[in-house]
C-alpha cells in the first residue's frame, strides 16, 4: 500500500505527472485527518471542496485514527519535533502497513526509519 498526505492531493490538482501516475495505478491510503486538512485549506484558499473531495472517492482507502496510532504519533512527535497533525497522519499510515509514503511536507520528509520510504512528490 502507498500512503499519501495532504500535499499529494495538491500535486494531483496541479497535474503533477508522478502524482497522476500513482493515483491511476496504485492503491492509495490516506488518513481521515488529511480530509480535515484539505477541507480546511479549501476554505482558507477559496477552492471548491467538490474538486478536492472527489479525489478521495477514487483509488483511496480512508483510515480512521486509532488509539494505537495516536500513541505512536505522540512518540514520533516527541522524538522528532514533528507537529501533532503531521505525526498523527504519519502514525496512521504506518499502522495501516504503508512502507512508502508520498508527501510534500518537510516534517515528514525528515522522518527516518529504515523500513519506511518517505518520498517527495
Amino acid at each position: 500500500m502507498i500512503g499519501v498526505d495532504t500535499g499529494f492531493f495538491f500535486a494531483l490538482r496541479e497535474g503533477d505527472p508522478g502524482a497522476l501516475a500513482l493515483f491511476e495505478r496504485e492503491e492509495i491510503v490516506v488518513s481521515v485527518l488529511t480530509r480535515f486538512e484539505l477541507k480546511r485549506l479549501a476554505h482558507r484558499r477559496g477552492l471548491p471542496w467538490t474538486e478536492l473531495g472527489l479525489l478521495f472517492g477514487r483509488s483511496t482507502t480512508e483510515l480512521d485514527l486509532t488509539a494505537e496510532a495516536a500513541e505512536e504519533a505522540a512518540s514520533i512527535s516527541h522524538a522528532t519535533g514533528m507537529p501533532a497533525l503531521d505525526a498523527l497522519i504519519l502514525a496512521g499510515l504506518l499502522a495501516a502497513g504503508c512502507r512508502t509514503i508520498y508527501t510534500r511536507d518537510e516534517h515528514l520528509l525528515r522522518f527516518g526509519r529504515k523500513d519506511v520510504d518517505i518520498v517527495r512528490i
